[in-house]
Protein backbone atom coordinates (compact mmCIF):
# COMPACT_ATOMS: atom_id res chain seq x y z
CA UNK A 1 0.00 0.00 0.00
CA UNK A 2 2.77 2.44 0.95
CA UNK A 3 4.64 1.63 -2.27
CA UNK A 4 1.56 2.44 -4.29
CA UNK A 5 1.20 5.74 -2.45
CA UNK A 6 4.88 6.51 -3.02
CA UNK A 7 4.53 5.72 -6.71
CA UNK A 8 1.43 7.89 -6.91
CA UNK A 9 3.20 10.78 -5.18
CA UNK A 10 6.25 10.40 -7.40
CA UNK A 11 4.13 10.41 -10.53
CA UNK A 12 2.13 13.42 -9.31
CA UNK A 13 5.26 15.38 -8.37
CA UNK A 14 7.09 14.75 -11.65
CA UNK A 15 4.00 15.68 -13.66
CA UNK A 16 3.33 18.72 -11.50
CA UNK A 17 6.90 20.06 -11.72
CA UNK A 18 6.89 19.64 -15.50
CA UNK A 19 3.56 21.50 -15.75
CA UNK A 20 4.80 24.27 -13.45
CA UNK A 21 8.01 24.76 -15.45
CA UNK A 22 6.12 24.95 -18.77
CA UNK A 23 3.57 27.28 -17.17
CA UNK A 24 6.37 29.59 -16.04
CA UNK A 25 7.92 29.39 -19.48
CA UNK A 26 4.70 30.53 -21.17
CA UNK A 27 4.25 33.41 -18.70
CA UNK A 28 7.81 34.70 -19.15
CA UNK A 29 7.81 34.14 -22.90
CA UNK A 30 4.37 35.70 -23.43
CA UNK A 31 5.16 38.87 -21.49
CA UNK A 32 8.42 39.50 -23.31
CA UNK A 33 6.92 38.78 -26.73
CA UNK A 34 4.07 41.20 -26.02
CA UNK A 35 6.53 43.90 -24.95
CA UNK A 36 8.65 43.40 -28.07
CA UNK A 37 5.57 43.47 -30.29
CA UNK A 38 4.27 46.64 -28.62
CA UNK A 39 7.61 48.34 -29.20
CA UNK A 40 7.59 47.28 -32.87
CA UNK A 41 4.15 48.91 -33.19
CA UNK A 42 5.62 52.19 -31.97
CA UNK A 43 4.23 52.13 -28.43
CA UNK A 44 5.67 54.67 -25.97
CA UNK A 45 7.17 53.59 -22.63
CA UNK A 46 3.93 54.62 -20.90
CA UNK A 47 1.86 52.56 -23.35
CA UNK A 48 4.15 49.55 -22.89
CA UNK A 49 3.65 49.92 -19.13
CA UNK A 50 -0.13 49.95 -19.56
CA UNK A 51 0.03 46.80 -21.71
CA UNK A 52 2.06 45.04 -19.03
CA UNK A 53 -0.16 46.27 -16.19
CA UNK A 54 -3.39 45.03 -17.78
CA UNK A 55 -2.53 41.40 -17.05
CA UNK A 56 -1.86 42.16 -13.38
CA UNK A 57 -5.12 44.10 -13.10
CA UNK A 58 -7.08 41.19 -14.53
CA UNK A 59 -5.37 38.76 -12.17
CA UNK A 60 -6.10 40.80 -9.05
CA UNK A 61 -9.79 41.08 -9.97
CA UNK A 62 -10.50 37.34 -10.11
CA UNK A 63 -7.89 35.64 -7.90
CA UNK A 64 -10.06 35.32 -4.78
CA UNK A 65 -13.25 34.31 -6.67
CA UNK A 66 -11.11 31.74 -8.51
CA UNK A 67 -10.43 29.96 -5.21
CA UNK A 68 -14.14 29.67 -4.45
CA UNK A 69 -14.98 28.46 -7.98
CA UNK A 70 -12.25 25.81 -7.85
CA UNK A 71 -13.48 24.69 -4.42
CA UNK A 72 -16.89 24.07 -5.98
CA UNK A 73 -16.02 22.60 -9.37
CA UNK A 74 -12.54 21.12 -8.90
CA UNK A 75 -9.04 22.00 -10.08
CA UNK A 76 -8.92 19.71 -13.12
CA UNK A 77 -11.90 21.06 -15.05
CA UNK A 78 -11.25 24.70 -14.10
CA UNK A 79 -7.59 24.47 -15.11
CA UNK A 80 -8.50 22.92 -18.45
CA UNK A 81 -11.13 25.51 -19.34
CA UNK A 82 -9.06 28.48 -18.13
CA UNK A 83 -6.16 27.37 -20.36
CA UNK A 84 -8.32 27.74 -23.47
CA UNK A 85 -8.62 31.52 -23.02
CA UNK A 86 -4.87 32.27 -23.27
CA UNK A 87 -4.65 29.73 -26.11
CA UNK A 88 -7.18 31.67 -28.21
CA UNK A 89 -5.79 35.10 -27.28
CA UNK A 90 -2.23 34.13 -28.24
CA UNK A 91 -3.48 32.76 -31.54
CA UNK A 92 -4.93 36.15 -32.54
CA UNK A 93 -2.34 38.35 -30.79
CA UNK A 94 -0.18 38.70 -33.95
CA UNK A 95 -3.21 40.26 -35.67
CA UNK A 96 -3.19 43.19 -33.21
CA UNK A 97 -2.63 46.49 -34.94
CA UNK A 98 -2.17 48.75 -31.92
CA UNK A 99 -1.03 48.76 -28.32
CA UNK A 100 -4.65 49.09 -27.19
CA UNK A 101 -5.59 45.68 -28.63
CA UNK A 102 -2.44 44.20 -27.11
CA UNK A 103 -3.46 45.63 -23.73
CA UNK A 104 -6.94 44.14 -24.13
CA UNK A 105 -5.40 40.76 -24.96
CA UNK A 106 -3.13 40.82 -21.90
CA UNK A 107 -6.14 41.82 -19.78
CA UNK A 108 -8.11 38.80 -21.02
CA UNK A 109 -5.16 36.54 -20.27
CA UNK A 110 -4.96 38.09 -16.79
CA UNK A 111 -8.57 37.07 -16.16
CA UNK A 112 -7.70 33.44 -16.98
CA UNK A 113 -4.29 32.98 -15.32
CA UNK A 114 -5.49 33.04 -11.66
CA UNK A 115 -7.76 30.04 -12.27
CA UNK A 116 -4.69 28.13 -13.49
CA UNK A 117 -2.44 29.38 -10.67
CA UNK A 118 -4.89 28.69 -7.86
CA UNK A 119 -5.72 25.26 -9.31
CA UNK A 120 -2.04 24.33 -9.19
CA UNK A 121 -1.32 25.99 -5.86
CA UNK A 122 -4.25 24.36 -4.07
CA UNK A 123 -3.46 20.94 -5.61
CA UNK A 124 0.13 21.19 -4.40
CA UNK A 125 -0.88 22.28 -0.89
CA UNK A 126 -3.31 19.37 -0.65
CA UNK A 127 -0.61 16.89 -1.65
CA UNK A 128 2.21 18.33 0.46
CA UNK A 129 1.35 16.22 3.52
CA UNK A 130 2.36 13.06 1.69
CA UNK A 131 5.07 14.66 -0.45
CA UNK A 132 6.89 15.98 2.62
CA UNK A 133 7.79 19.50 3.81
CA UNK A 134 11.25 19.25 2.24
CA UNK A 135 9.55 19.70 -1.15
CA UNK A 136 7.53 22.77 -0.10
CA UNK A 137 9.42 25.05 -2.48
CA UNK A 138 9.43 22.81 -5.54
CA UNK A 139 6.31 24.31 -7.11
CA UNK A 140 7.53 27.90 -6.95
CA UNK A 141 11.05 26.77 -7.83
CA UNK A 142 9.85 25.18 -11.08
CA UNK A 143 7.57 28.13 -11.82
CA UNK A 144 10.38 30.64 -11.18
CA UNK A 145 12.79 28.63 -13.31
CA UNK A 146 10.35 28.80 -16.20
CA UNK A 147 9.44 32.47 -15.70
CA UNK A 148 12.84 33.98 -14.89
CA UNK A 149 15.28 31.74 -16.78
CA UNK A 150 13.77 29.54 -19.50
CA UNK A 151 11.13 32.08 -20.59
CA UNK A 152 13.50 35.01 -21.27
CA UNK A 153 16.00 32.69 -22.99
CA UNK A 154 13.25 31.25 -25.20
CA UNK A 155 11.97 34.76 -25.99
CA UNK A 156 15.41 35.89 -27.14
CA UNK A 157 15.83 32.79 -29.32
CA UNK A 158 12.34 32.68 -30.84
CA UNK A 159 11.98 36.40 -31.52
CA UNK A 160 15.19 36.35 -33.55
CA UNK A 161 14.75 33.07 -35.42
CA UNK A 162 11.01 32.41 -35.64
CA UNK A 163 9.48 35.88 -35.60
CA UNK A 164 6.79 37.34 -33.37
CA UNK A 165 3.77 35.67 -35.02
CA UNK A 166 5.14 32.12 -34.90
CA UNK A 167 6.39 32.72 -31.35
CA UNK A 168 2.87 33.67 -30.21
CA UNK A 169 1.48 30.56 -31.89
CA UNK A 170 4.05 28.42 -30.06
CA UNK A 171 2.83 29.95 -26.78
CA UNK A 172 -0.76 29.13 -27.80
CA UNK A 173 0.23 25.53 -28.55
CA UNK A 174 1.91 25.24 -25.14
CA UNK A 175 -1.30 26.34 -23.42
CA UNK A 176 -3.17 23.64 -25.35
CA UNK A 177 -0.65 20.99 -24.36
CA UNK A 178 -0.78 22.04 -20.71
CA UNK A 179 -4.59 21.87 -20.74
CA UNK A 180 -4.53 18.30 -22.03
CA UNK A 181 -1.65 17.22 -19.79
CA UNK A 182 -3.38 18.54 -16.65
CA UNK A 183 -6.26 16.10 -17.18
CA UNK A 184 -3.93 13.22 -16.35
CA UNK A 185 -3.11 14.14 -12.75
CA UNK A 186 -4.78 17.26 -11.28
CA UNK A 187 -7.50 16.41 -8.71
CA UNK A 188 -11.06 16.29 -10.00
CA UNK A 189 -12.69 17.95 -7.01
CA UNK A 190 -11.68 19.60 -3.72
CA UNK A 191 -14.29 17.85 -1.59
CA UNK A 192 -13.36 19.59 1.64
CA UNK A 193 -13.45 22.99 -0.05
CA UNK A 194 -16.90 22.40 -1.51
CA UNK A 195 -18.68 22.23 1.81
CA UNK A 196 -21.65 24.53 2.44
CA UNK A 197 -20.36 28.04 3.22
CA UNK A 198 -21.98 30.91 5.14
CA UNK A 199 -21.49 33.36 2.25
CA UNK A 200 -18.55 34.90 0.41
CA UNK A 201 -17.68 37.73 2.84
CA UNK A 202 -18.47 35.70 5.94
CA UNK A 203 -16.26 32.87 4.76
CA UNK A 204 -13.38 35.24 4.00
CA UNK A 205 -13.64 36.47 7.59
CA UNK A 206 -13.56 32.90 8.86
CA UNK A 207 -10.49 32.11 6.79
CA UNK A 208 -8.62 35.20 7.97
CA UNK A 209 -9.59 34.37 11.55
CA UNK A 210 -7.02 31.58 11.25
CA UNK A 211 -3.80 33.16 12.53
CA UNK A 212 -1.61 31.05 10.25
CA UNK A 213 -3.43 32.13 7.10
CA UNK A 214 -3.49 35.81 8.06
CA UNK A 215 0.19 35.84 9.01
CA UNK A 216 1.28 33.97 5.89
CA UNK A 217 -0.60 36.41 3.65
CA UNK A 218 0.86 39.47 5.42
CA UNK A 219 4.41 38.14 5.25
CA UNK A 220 3.97 37.17 1.60
CA UNK A 221 2.70 40.69 0.84
CA UNK A 222 5.84 42.25 2.35
CA UNK A 223 8.18 39.73 0.71
CA UNK A 224 6.59 40.20 -2.72
CA UNK A 225 6.75 43.98 -2.37
CA UNK A 226 10.47 43.82 -1.58
CA UNK A 227 11.16 41.48 -4.49
CA UNK A 228 9.16 43.73 -6.83
CA UNK A 229 11.24 46.69 -5.69
CA UNK A 230 14.36 44.77 -6.68
CA UNK A 231 12.97 43.63 -10.03
CA UNK A 232 11.67 47.08 -10.94
CA UNK A 233 14.79 49.12 -10.24
CA UNK A 234 17.83 46.83 -10.51
CA UNK A 235 18.40 47.55 -14.21
CA UNK A 236 18.14 51.31 -13.63
CA UNK A 237 20.59 51.02 -10.74
CA UNK A 238 23.04 49.05 -12.90
CA UNK A 239 22.87 51.66 -15.65
CA UNK A 240 23.68 54.39 -13.12
CA UNK A 241 26.83 52.67 -11.82
CA UNK A 242 30.26 53.20 -13.45
CA UNK A 243 31.21 50.66 -16.13
CA UNK A 244 27.87 48.82 -15.88
CA UNK A 245 25.14 48.60 -18.52
CA UNK A 246 21.55 47.40 -18.73
CA UNK A 247 22.90 43.99 -19.72
CA UNK A 248 24.64 43.78 -16.36
CA UNK A 249 21.31 44.53 -14.70
CA UNK A 250 19.68 41.73 -16.69
CA UNK A 251 22.49 39.38 -15.65
CA UNK A 252 21.85 40.27 -12.00
CA UNK A 253 18.16 39.44 -12.52
CA UNK A 254 19.05 36.09 -14.08
CA UNK A 255 21.49 35.38 -11.24
CA UNK A 256 18.79 36.18 -8.69
CA UNK A 257 16.36 33.87 -10.49
CA UNK A 258 18.88 31.02 -10.56
CA UNK A 259 19.69 31.39 -6.85
CA UNK A 260 15.98 31.52 -5.99
CA UNK A 261 15.32 28.30 -7.89
CA UNK A 262 18.23 26.55 -6.16
CA UNK A 263 17.12 27.71 -2.72
CA UNK A 264 13.50 26.67 -3.28
CA UNK A 265 14.49 23.20 -4.41
CA UNK A 266 17.25 22.58 -1.87
CA UNK A 267 16.27 24.63 1.19
CA UNK A 268 13.15 22.75 2.26
CA UNK A 269 14.96 20.20 4.46
CA UNK A 270 16.79 22.94 6.36
CA UNK A 271 13.86 25.32 6.80
CA UNK A 272 11.49 22.61 8.07
CA UNK A 273 13.71 22.29 11.15
CA UNK A 274 13.30 25.97 12.04
CA UNK A 275 10.49 27.32 14.19
CA UNK A 276 8.39 29.86 12.32
CA UNK A 277 9.53 32.96 14.30
CA UNK A 278 13.19 31.99 13.88
CA UNK A 279 12.75 31.40 10.15
CA UNK A 280 11.01 34.75 9.71
CA UNK A 281 13.78 36.43 11.71
CA UNK A 282 16.50 34.94 9.49
CA UNK A 283 14.56 35.98 6.41
CA UNK A 284 14.20 39.55 7.70
CA UNK A 285 17.93 39.74 8.43
CA UNK A 286 18.84 38.47 4.96
CA UNK A 287 16.43 40.91 3.30
CA UNK A 288 17.82 43.86 5.30
CA UNK A 289 21.42 42.91 4.46
CA UNK A 290 20.40 42.53 0.82
CA UNK A 291 18.92 46.04 0.74
CA UNK A 292 22.08 47.46 2.34
CA UNK A 293 24.26 45.68 -0.25
CA UNK A 294 22.06 46.87 -3.12
CA UNK A 295 21.84 50.42 -1.81
CA UNK A 296 25.60 50.78 -1.31
CA UNK A 297 26.88 48.64 -4.21
CA UNK A 298 29.52 50.25 -6.38
CA UNK A 299 29.66 47.52 -9.02
CA UNK A 300 28.40 44.17 -10.24
CA UNK A 301 29.72 42.19 -7.25
CA UNK A 302 27.75 44.27 -4.75
CA UNK A 303 24.57 43.92 -6.77
CA UNK A 304 25.09 40.16 -7.10
CA UNK A 305 25.62 39.77 -3.34
CA UNK A 306 22.43 41.73 -2.68
CA UNK A 307 20.53 39.57 -5.18
CA UNK A 308 21.80 36.38 -3.52
CA UNK A 309 20.82 37.51 -0.01
CA UNK A 310 17.39 38.62 -1.19
CA UNK A 311 16.84 35.26 -2.90
CA UNK A 312 17.66 33.44 0.32
CA UNK A 313 15.31 35.59 2.38
CA UNK A 314 12.35 35.29 0.01
CA UNK A 315 12.87 31.52 -0.37
CA UNK A 316 12.73 31.03 3.40
CA UNK A 317 9.53 33.08 3.59
CA UNK A 318 7.87 31.00 0.91
CA UNK A 319 8.93 27.68 2.42
CA UNK A 320 7.59 28.64 5.86
CA UNK A 321 4.35 30.04 4.45
CA UNK A 322 3.65 26.92 2.39
CA UNK A 323 4.28 24.79 5.48
CA UNK A 324 1.77 26.83 7.48
CA UNK A 325 -0.89 26.86 4.79
CA UNK A 326 -0.57 23.13 4.13
CA UNK A 327 -1.28 22.46 7.83
CA UNK A 328 -4.56 24.44 7.83
CA UNK A 329 -7.52 22.02 8.01
CA UNK A 330 -10.00 21.84 5.15
CA UNK A 331 -9.79 22.55 1.42
CA UNK A 332 -6.97 24.66 0.11
CA UNK A 333 -8.52 26.34 -2.94
CA UNK A 334 -9.86 29.42 -1.14
CA UNK A 335 -6.71 29.78 0.95
CA UNK A 336 -4.56 29.54 -2.18
CA UNK A 337 -6.62 32.29 -3.81
CA UNK A 338 -6.05 34.64 -0.87
CA UNK A 339 -2.33 33.81 -0.73
CA UNK A 340 -1.92 34.50 -4.45
CA UNK A 341 -3.78 37.79 -4.03
CA UNK A 342 -1.37 38.81 -1.25
CA UNK A 343 1.55 38.05 -3.55
CA UNK A 344 0.10 40.03 -6.49
CA UNK A 345 -0.93 43.08 -4.48
CA UNK A 346 2.43 43.06 -2.71
CA UNK A 347 4.25 43.08 -6.05
CA UNK A 348 2.11 45.98 -7.28
CA UNK A 349 2.65 47.92 -4.05
CA UNK A 350 6.42 47.44 -4.14
CA UNK A 351 6.73 48.74 -7.70
CA UNK A 352 4.40 51.71 -7.13
CA UNK A 353 5.83 52.69 -3.71
CA UNK A 354 9.35 52.42 -5.11
CA UNK A 355 8.35 54.67 -7.99
CA UNK A 356 7.12 57.36 -5.59
CA UNK A 357 10.24 56.96 -3.43
CA UNK A 358 12.46 57.47 -6.49
CA UNK A 359 11.03 60.99 -6.79
CA UNK A 360 12.43 61.79 -3.33
CA UNK A 361 15.84 60.10 -3.45
CA UNK A 362 18.26 58.68 -6.00
CA UNK A 363 17.16 55.37 -7.52
CA UNK A 364 19.77 53.29 -5.71
CA UNK A 365 18.90 54.94 -2.39
CA UNK A 366 15.36 53.57 -2.72
CA UNK A 367 16.73 50.25 -1.46
CA UNK A 368 18.07 51.92 1.69
CA UNK A 369 14.81 53.85 2.19
CA UNK A 370 12.95 50.53 2.09
CA UNK A 371 14.77 49.12 5.15
CA UNK A 372 12.81 51.04 7.84
CA UNK A 373 9.56 50.15 6.04
CA UNK A 374 10.59 46.49 6.12
CA UNK A 375 11.28 46.57 9.86
CA UNK A 376 8.08 48.51 10.54
CA UNK A 377 6.11 45.81 8.73
CA UNK A 378 7.95 43.13 10.72
CA UNK A 379 7.02 44.85 13.99
CA UNK A 380 3.35 45.00 12.98
CA UNK A 381 3.36 41.30 12.06
CA UNK A 382 5.10 40.40 15.35
CA UNK A 383 2.52 42.38 17.35
CA UNK A 384 -0.33 40.66 15.52
CA UNK A 385 1.28 37.28 16.21
CA UNK A 386 1.58 38.11 19.92
CA UNK A 387 -2.01 39.36 20.05
CA UNK A 388 -3.21 36.17 18.36
CA UNK A 389 -1.25 34.05 20.85
CA UNK A 390 -2.75 35.93 23.82
CA UNK A 391 -6.27 35.59 22.40
CA UNK A 392 -5.78 31.87 21.88
CA UNK A 393 -4.40 31.47 25.42
CA UNK A 394 -7.37 33.31 26.93
CA UNK A 395 -9.82 31.21 24.91
CA UNK A 396 -8.16 28.00 26.07
CA UNK A 397 -8.23 29.23 29.66
CA UNK A 398 -11.93 29.99 29.48
CA UNK A 399 -12.58 26.57 27.97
Amino acid sequence: MSEQNTLSDTRFLSSFILLAAISGLTVGLGKILTTLYAISLGATPFQVGVVSAMESIGMVLVTVPAGFIIARYGARGVYFLSSLGPLLVNLVMPLSGSWITLAAGRGLIGLCIPFRMVSMNSSFLERLKTLGQAKAGWYRGALTGGTAIIGPAAAALLSQRAGIAISFWIVAALFGLMALFSLSFLPVRDVRGAEEAPGFIAELQLIFANAGVAESCLVEFVSSATNALFGTFIILVAIGLPLLTEQDGIHVLLFQGAISVAMLFLGGSLVQRLATPHAYGISLSLAALALVALGLAGGFTGLAIGAMLLSGGSAIVHLVNVRMLASVPGGKSKIAGLYNLASMTGSSFGAIAGGFASKLVAVQSVFLLWIPLLFAAAVVIALLRRRSAVTTSVALGEA
